[in-house]
């Protein structure tokens, strides 16, 4: 079985008006979703074989966040500027050419990639992919022969859920 991970990053800081979009940091309630979300995947005992990250600020920011909660070395993530802009057809090429070896990744970007990717993926409807939330969708088939509409979203949790 394959594991995807969708991890949309958490509350950005829109603070500063003339800071570029790039460049945004998380915001206070970013920080907290992101260490709650770190603690939530401590608790599933979520391990992924690869990370790949878009290189803005709050993306990296999210994983860096969360990367205790998945026992994984910030170093071995893959940072990539084309998750920045990027579409379904980013996603879907990323996956169908992983290592076969691989059993579960972890894809940490943006709106509205993240919720377009989830509904291709799985042909299911949400209403909205909140910052800071985590899909979870799994697949029978090997990363190549992995098609539109037939993997299943088996989770998705949102930060307000985890707040008490």
């Amino acid at each position: 079985m394959k594991q995807i991970f969708l991890l949309r990053h958490a509350k950005s800081d829109w603070s500063n008006i003339t800071q570029q979009d790039f460049d945004r940091p998380l915001s206070k309630r970013g920080v907290r979703d992101a260490l709650l979300m770190s603690q939530h995947m401590l608790k599933m005992n979520l391990k992924v074989d690869k990370v790949f990250c878009s290189s803005s600020m709050r993306t990296k920011e999210t994983f860096d966040l969360c990367a205790d909660g998945l026992n994984f070395e910030i170093n071995k993530a893959s940072y990539q500027d084309d998750l920045y802009f990027g579409e379904l057809e980013t996603i879907f090429s990323l996956i169908k050419n992983l290592d076969r070896a691989w059993s579960s990744i972890l894809i940490v970007g943006h709106n509205p990639t993240m919720h377009v990717s989830l509904e291709a993926l799985t042909n299911s409807k949400i209403d909205k992919f909140p910052t800071g939330s985590l899909a979870e969708i799994v697949s029978e088939n090997q990363w190549k022969d992995i098609s539109l509409g037939e993997c299943q979203l088996k989770s998705f949790i949102r930060p307000k859920e985890l707040r008490s």
